[in-house]
């Protein structure tokens, strides 16, 4: 993945961004679809559902608390 940035990053930031370049796959439950998950630094978890035309049906954005 290309990531292309016209400002200046904070490192949390940089970091979060990174993130994007590693994500997880797996069926999702009763559909023809795909869940994407990109998991953050800071312990945040996004999930992307995706449709078979490739098509987003979702986006969810969940937070790990310790």
């Amino acid at each position: 993945m290309k990531i292309t940035s016209y400002v200046g990053l904070t490192p949390a930031q940089e970091k979060t961004i990174g993130a994007l370049e590693t994500v997880t796959v797996r069926t999702a439950l009763n559909k023809s679809a795909v869940v994407a998950t990109i998991r953050t630094f800071a312990a945040q978890e996004v999930k992307i559902t995706i449709a078979a035309d490739g098509g987003i049906e979702g986006v969810e954005v969940q937070y790990d608390s310790l």
